[in-house]
Order: C-alpha cells, then structure tokens, then sequence
C-alpha cells in the first residue's frame, strides 16, 4: 500500500459522487467541494506519514504524536497514512458507507493496527480543523441580475439555480488573502474591441455543430471534450481529471514514496484554493457565459429590450450593421459541456451554472500542473505526458448514448495548459479572457503553494 492507494480510493469517491443518479445529492457538490474534499484527504494522509517518519514537514500544527513504540519506518508510516486517508474519506463521503468499509477491508490488510489508529487521529485533527471553514454555507440560489453581462441560467436549463456563490468566503488552505495574493483585473468591457475578439472566437469555435465542421473545427472539438468532466456521470469534475494526468507523469512515477505523498498534496491543495480564488473572483464579477451573450447580444433581445450587450441601441438583427464585427444570434447554442454517460438518453450538453470569469478549468489546471512541474524541478515545458481521458476511453458515451472511441494522446505539460483552458472555448462554454484569466490565477496560487511545500 501506498499514497496511491489513497489517492486512488479518492478519485473513485468523487467520480462515485456523480454517477448513477447521485449527482443532485452529491456529498461534494461541483468542482469546488471536489477540491476541497481532495485536499483534506491528501493532507490527513501527508500529515500521519509526516509525523511518524519525519522525513515531510506536516501542514498542520498541534497534531498529537505517534504512540510510542510503533517505529518510524516507511511501512508503519504509511499504515498511519492509509487510516488518514480512509477515516477522512468517511466524512467527507458518508453517503459511501458501503463502498468505503469494502475499500477498508482491501486498504487495511496487514496494515498495524497502531498506526492505523494514529492516522485516524490526524484526520480528525484535520477535519475538525476545517468543519468551520464556511463551506457548509447554501450551494444554490437564483438571486440573478437582468442587466447585459450577467451571468443567467443556461437556455437548454432555465430552471438552472447558480452554485457556489459563497465559496469565495471559503477559508483558504496556503493563501490568507485572494485578493492580494491571487489578484484578478476585471474582464473587458463589453464594447470593447477584446470583448469583440473573444466574441467572434467563441460564437464560431464553440458552436453546436460537429458533424458540419471541417477536420481543424473536429480537432478543437476534441480537445473540448478531452479536458471535459464537467461532473457528468463516471467521470466526476475536473480535478479528478488533473490527478489522473499527474499520475502518468514519468518523473512522477520516479518518486520515492515521500516524494509522490508531498507533490500529490500539493497539488491537490493547489486546486482547492484555486477553486476558492476562482469562484471569489467569478462572484466579484459576475459575467455572463457566451450562450447568453451572443443571444442577446443585438437590440431587442433580452430582459433588456432596446439595448445590445453594449448598453448602446443599434440597429436590430439582420440589417447588416455590425458593430465592430460582431452580430448576435438568438438561436446560438454552444456544443457544450459534455453531458457524458448520461442516465436518461438523450440528453443535453449545456452550460456550467455559475459565472463565466475566470475559467475555473484554467484555475484547477494551472495551478495544478505548475505545482507538479516546479516539485519535479522541472519546467512545464520539459514534462511529456502519454494520457488517456476518461472521455476518450473507449467506454465512455456521448449524450446520445453513442460510446466515444478510445484516444490516447502524447503533451507536454505546457500543451496541457494551454489545451486545457482553451478548451472550454471550443465547447462554447466560456471567453478566451476567462481562460488567461484562470491561468493568471492559477499560477499564483501555485507560487503559494511550492513555497508552503518545498
């Protein structure tokens, strides 16, 4: 057994969390609560093996020590380390009870008993130390504003409630101050000539039509779907995703095991702040995602009649006067965020239910893959990764119920980046800016990060 174990028995909770129906009762709801959940587990792990081994510094103060007596082996260190992991897991998952004592009978097989309960210790130190983060604040509402540049419920979805308005206020786990620590500029003006741009991109990469693109229109539409696991059914969100990439990472696999505990905690810590930076910044702004922008965009259209998305009047649909290049279309539909194994067959690809700036894809992503590759001490630029997504795997269905073929691509980790955040383009999902602006984010908390682990 190793940290591998618990990092396995991890991602298969927070996919778990999503399938089968679950998803509307998930125990971690979104990308967020995902993050978090990642991260405690990670950290209870990295902290019991700290403490009885000593070769990792734990993140956590006042712990209580290792029993005397039980030595301060790698194996006793990772027996502490599995009850960490396992104990935390049952209650950030109790829906799981079933699925998490089967795990348990496998994870614990000559595993001492001492150290097991030590680890339990620590995870309890670790929760107990969390419970009142503000994460239990209300997930859901529909307090939406009219005005043009808000972000509303998507069109295929108008029931949509907006999730996680209130995770920005989310105690951080390395950072103290987003704001200052994780700043983020405000996303262009709407009649500005970088909103234009961003608009013409995405009305015409991410539209809803794969079967009538050429081959370069089909690539992007790969690499939308690739980067995907928009919490669909199997696959789970998108931090499962960035795990399962840092995974197959040949320096990683080189790693001692104190070595793979450390860089998996970071990483996974990386993204829960990262999703608290990014949803405060989503909230402080409030923009709207590209399939209510470019239907409304033209005079008449909307809860504001008389305005374009500009808040200037010009001339209607149809005309021929464009300002800047651009023209709205009410019947847009983007192709969306993959509705991937669905329950029910057929059903919609749609949009996420939360604000469009910053991506949190480009959040998650960046932070996590800085944060690898600088523990690697190496630059993103120097890592190649061969990776098959949960996507692409040869089992996984459309919305249709049609089964994906398997693919299996070859990136660097910069390729990873900066696929991963234009991805959400190509799915019509957000703006180019939010995709800068993730990675802007994203790097910062990752230079946080490194440092708190180095």
């Amino acid at each position: 057994m190793s940290i591998l174990s618990i990092n396995d028995f991890g991602l298969k909770l927070a996919a778990k969390d999503f399938s089968d129906g679950h998803a509307a009762n998930a125990n971690n709801a979104g990308p967020t609560k995902t993050s978090r959940a990642l991260a405690i587990i990670h950290l209870a792990a990295h902290d019991a093996y700290a403490k009885v081994t000593g070769q990792l510094n734990p993140q956590l103060g006042n712990l209580p020590n290792p029993p005397g007596g039980i030595g301060n082996d790698d194996a006793t260190g990772t027996a502490a380390l599995i009850g960490a992991g396992i104990f935390a897991a049952e209650q950030l998952y109790p829906d799981f009870v079933q699925f998490i004592s089967t795990e348990t009978a496998q994870l614990t097989i000559g595993v001492n008993p001492d150290a097991l309960n030590y680890g339990k210790q620590v995870a309890d130190a670790w929760i107990d130390f969390r419970n009142n983060d503000g994460s239990s604040s209300p997930d859901l509402d529909r307090n939406y504003r009219q005005e043009p540049g808000h972000h509303r419920p998507d069109p295929l979805n108008p029931a949509q409630q907006t999730l996680g308005r209130t995770w920005g206020q989310v105690k951080p786990f390395v950072l103290t101050d987003v704001v200052n620590e994780a700043p983020l500029a405000p996303p262009p003006a709407l009649n500005s000539n970088e909103y234009a741009l961003a608009f013409d991109q995405v009305a015409e990469f991410g539209k809803n039509d794969i079967t009538g693109r050429d081959a370069d229109f089909r690539r992007k539409a790969v690499i939308g779907i690739f980067w995907g696991y928009d919490g669909s059914n199997l696959l789970g969100t998108p931090p499962r995703l960035y795990n399962q990439v840092v995974l197959e990472i040949p320096e990683f696999k080189a790693l001692p095991h104190a070595g793979k505990i450390k860089l998996l905690t970071a990483i996974n810590v990386a993204m829960a702040d990262a999703g608290i930076a990014a949803w405060h910044w989503k909230y402080a702004y409030d923009f709207w995602r590209p399939v209510v922008g470019i239907r409304e965009a033209e005079a008449g259209w909307g809860p504001s009649p008389g305005q374009d998305s500009d808040g200037n009047s010009f001339p209607a649909l149809g005309d021929g006067n464009i300002l800047r290049g651009r023209k709205g279309d009410p019947f847009w539909l983007p192709l969306g965020a993959p509705n991937s194994n669905p329950v029910n067959k057929p059903a919609n690809n749609g949009t996420p239910n939360f604000p469009a700036y910053p991506s949190g894809h480009a959040t998650f992503g960046s932070a996590c893959f800085e944060v690898a590759a600088t523990l690697l001490d190496k630059t993103p630029e120097q890592i190649t990764v061969n990776f098959v997504s949960d996507e692409f795997n040869g089992m996984t269905t459309d919305n249709t119920g049609a089964t994906r073929p398997r693919y299996a691509a070859t990136f660097t980790l910069r390729q990873a980046i900066e696929e991963n955040k234009i991805s959400r383009i190509y799915l019509g999902v957000h703006w180019i800016f939010d995709a800068t602006g993730g990675e802007i984010v994203g790097k910062a908390i990752a230079n946080k990060v490194v440092a708190a682990f180095q």
